[in-house]
């Protein structure tokens, strides 16, 4: 069966793609096998200072922490309490994730969720190299001397531009979308452009493509990959055990571990929780240490 390609429009700061994680990491595990994923970069925050007399990445990051609350209680996924330090602008994340890609899809996914957790966890925003590094320490596979020199390469800086455009040139459907849902995915409007709204997700295949933008409930993924290939969805891979989860991301938040292995899944052994300000995230102990948590002996 052909491949349906998943085109994902999003960005490390953007509180809704957070909230979609638990539901795409299902929806991958379930049929990632009939799933090539391309993540574009959109570049939410060009520049978070233009007009703001006086803004600084440390008074900044509590009305980000306020509005991200709000934001938990729809999704379920956490925010960061406390948030320590914001970022200016997104762009040299989304250029750093298009670097990471030179070193493989795996890699550069891994990044991304690094700089997500670094921010809704952690209450870091990074913006610079060493921020960057410091958020990614232990990623499998991911050579960060390389990656330094590559984040400079006019290459790269091309290809997170034309991720930023792409974004910046949204389809009929969305264009036309009416949807009076919380962090709906109607065509948005920011910084003097049209753009699609964060999360947005084309499944593309021999059934065509079909949209799926905002924040919308699992089923909606589900639906939206099958109409691209009918039949894809007959067979899903079981859904994991607390084992084969921890094994495959290393970090869970307690909204993705339900949503993954069942409101009454239990913790394998090993696993550190971590108590992010509002509840708990888990981690294996790899993955506890490369954060540099308390890892219980």
């Amino acid at each position: 069966m052909q491949r349906v390609e998943a085109v994902e429009y999003t960005d490390a700061v953007c509180s809704t793609a957070w909230g979609a994680e638990p539901l795409l990491r299902l929806l991958d595990w379930r049929f990632g096998d009939h799933i090539a994923w391309r993540k574009v970069m959109g570049g939410l925050v060009g520049n978070a200072a233009t007009g703001k007399e006086g803004w600084d990445r440390v008074s900044a990051a509590e009305p980000m922490r306020a509005y991200w609350k709000r934001v938990w209680h729809l999704t379920g996924m956490p925010y960061p309490n406390p948030m320590r330090l914001m970022l200016q602008s997104t762009d040299p994340m989304g250029q750093a994730v298009k670097a990471a890609e030179l070193q493989g899809q795996d890699v550069a996914h891994a990044v991304l969720r690094r700089f997500r957790e670094q921010i809704f966890i952690f209450g870091l925003g990074p913006q610079t190299p060493d921020e960057f590094d410091a958020a990614t320490l232990g990623v499998t596979g991911l050579d960060h001397a390389r990656w330094r020199a590559d984040q400079a390469r006019a290459e790269v800086a091309s290809a997170y531009r034309a991720d930023w455009e792409e974004t910046r040139a949204p389809n009929d459907y969305v264009r036309n979308l009416k949807h009076d849902s919380p962090m709906n995915g109607e065509l948005k409007h920011s910084e003097g452009h049209d753009r699609y709204a964060l999360p947005t997700v084309i499944f593309k295949g021999p059934g065509g493509e079909h949209t799926v933008a905002g924040w919308v409930p699992y089923e909606d993924y589900e639906a939206g990959l099958e109409a691209a290939s009918p039949g894809v969805t007959a067979k899903p891979r079981p859904d994991p055990t607390p084992a084969q989860a921890f094994a495959r991301w290393g970090m869970l938040t307690a909204k993705e571990l339900a949503v993954l292995c069942g409101e009454q899944a239990k913790l394998p052994a090993g696993i550190v929780t971590h108590d992010w300000g509002d509840g708990v995230v888990y981690f294996t102990a790899a993955e506890a240490e490369a954060r540099g948590l308390a890892v219980p002996a």
